[in-house]
């Protein structure tokens, strides 16, 4: 996968896994058809590739199976099982936008009214001002054209975790027309939880809990800021093995839940219709469920998101809806196929062999749904040559926007295609893998920005994401690392001019 594709798409909604054809069906004919994927799971277990694994599968309002292995603490000998709550990562969107659909039902907010009428004194902005166009709807939806963002704050680290109103000042500028692309954004996430605070006047936390995780039965699943819970938590760990540090991310609208495998196939029996549910957990009416499932930004053919949901919506095909989780020593998958009244749920708190959570998951819904095979995934594009050359060849300058602070930034694209970046005072360095992707000006190169956030974490990789607009080029640059025991994405507004075709 390209690199400036996979910062953009976040591996498409931050909780895609690398798939792998599956190495073993399920034997749907045995008497216990989870045998062969017991057995693998502790395999990867044993092998030290996974610390520990939960699972659950729902069929027709019952949860047919789960089960953990494993260590949800290694060191403290404290099993992982059915009831562990795990951190979910971005599993957590489809729990925020439903607290929005409750807020709205009540009449508290409006999902078409601006975001920043819901907001304090900072204020999402173009380059106009404040944006009336990028409304609630617009943030669930990723099409109000805020950027992608990612930070952790690891316990005892040198950065503290920053407020939503902080977070808008330095990266709430629009760094594409509301509603001319997709873009999977954590802070626009982070931004909507902020707005369920302020409209409840509770803590977003409090109000998940309260609100959908205690009438939905929910008792294992809570927000990492309820610290009376800590010891509950599952450890997070590296790829190699080795505990993390408990740390909290920027935008807790977008993934701060921790969640048990059962406790989700709760919330899955919500989200399929209700089905083995009480009255009393149906806490919307299935005009709002299905206004959550609705089909709003388009990512790919037959690939779209709606409020906090991914959807596969292919005339002919299983309709999916579902949010996996990825960060660092996190792999959730979280799949719904309403068709089949069928849910599958696999949690993880090691990232795993490429494929192997994602191959789990398939196995399982093999066992429920009739000609069920993979879940499916848009193509990556490709990498394209600038076309036509004489539209983006020449010297582009202007500003980039870090943190407050305005750095003048050089792009120059020679007449055979190659491009150098030159940010602040530092040298025009090479752009490799430069071209058109999706229509954007992609490419990734070495440079230091020098805001705050990129010198702390000592980000040093760019990645463009830019959108020729006549005579001129804007969009995004985003400083990141991405490993296993560390993830940041800081993204920069960039506006550039051309000066000269030379």
């Amino acid at each position: 996968m390209n690199a400036a594709r996979t910062l953009r798409l976040l591996f498409l909604l931050f909780g895609a896994s690398l798939w792998i054809p599956a190495a073993f069906a399920a034997d749907a004919a045995s008497p216990d058809p989870y045998a062969s994927i017991r057995t693998d799971i502790e395999k990867e277990i044993a092998a030290g590739r996974l610390t520990g694994v939960s699972v659950a599968l729902v069929k027709d309002g019952t949860i047919l199976w789960e089960q953990g292995f494993g260590w949800a603490d290694r060191a403290a000998r404290t099993p992982a099982t059915a009831h562990t709550a795990f951190s979910v990562a971005s599993t957590t969107k489809p729990f925020t936008t439903t607290s929005l659909m409750l807020l709205a039902a009540e009449g508290k907010l409006d999902l078409d009214r601006p975001a920043n009428d819901y907001l304090g004194a900072e204020k999402i902005v173009d380059a106009r001002g404040p944006s009336r166009e990028a409304t609630v709807r617009r943030l669930a939806t990723h099409s109000s054209g805020l950027p992608t963002f990612f930070a952790m704050y690891p316990e005892g680290g040198a950065g503290k975790q920053p407020t939503i109103p902080e977070l808008i000042r330095d990266y709430g500028h629009l760094i594409a027309p509301v509603g001319e692309r997709y873009e999977y954004s954590n802070l626009a996430m982070g931004i909507l939880g902020e707005i369920v605070a302020r409209q409840s006047r509770q803590e977003l936390g409090a109000f998940l809990r309260d609100r959908i995780l205690l009438p939905l039965g929910m008792k294992d699943s809570f927000f990492d800021t309820d610290l009376s819970r800590r010891k509950e938590m599952a450890v997070r760990y590296a790829d190699d093995g080795k505990p993390l540090p408990f740390y909290l991310t920027a935008t807790p609208g977008s993934g701060e839940l921790y969640a048990s495998a059962h406790d989700l196939a709760r919330f899955a029996m919500l989200h399929l219709g209700g089905k083995g549910l009480d009255a009393s957990a149906m806490i919307l009416d299935p005009a709002r469920l299905d206004e959550l499932h609705r089909p709003a930004t388009r990512v790919a053919p037959h690939f779209h998101y709606g409020m906090g949901w991914e959807i596969h919506d292919e005339p002919g095909k299983l309709g999916v809806l579902h949010h996996g989780g990825g960060q660092s020593g996190v792999n959730a998958e979280f799949v719904l196929v309403p068709s089949a009244d069928a849910a599958v749920i696999v949690l993880s708190n090691q990232r795993g062999a490429p494929g192997f959570i994602g191959d789990v998951r398939d196995r399982l819904l093999k066992t429920v749904v009739p000609g069920w095979t993979t879940l499916p995934r848009p193509a990556n594009p490709p990498l394209l040559p600038l076309q036509p050359l004489q539209d983006y060849r020449g010297t582009w300058r202007g500003t980039l926007l870090a943190q407050g602070k305005r750095l003048p930034t050089v792009l120059a694209i020679s007449e055979d295609g190659k491009a150098t970046l030159s940010v602040g005072d530092g040298p025009a360095n090479p752009i490799t893998d430069f071209g058109l992707i999706d229509g954007l000006v992609s490419g990734e190169v070495k440079g230091d920005i020098g805001s705050p956030d990129t010198r702390r974490e000592g980000l040093d990789q760019l990645s463009l994401a830019l959108k020729l607009r006549g005579n001129r080029i804007d969009g995004e640059i985003v400083a990141w690392r991405k490993t296993s025991e560390s993830m940041a994405m800081f993204p920069y507004w960039t506006d550039l001019e051309r000066t000269s075709d030379d």
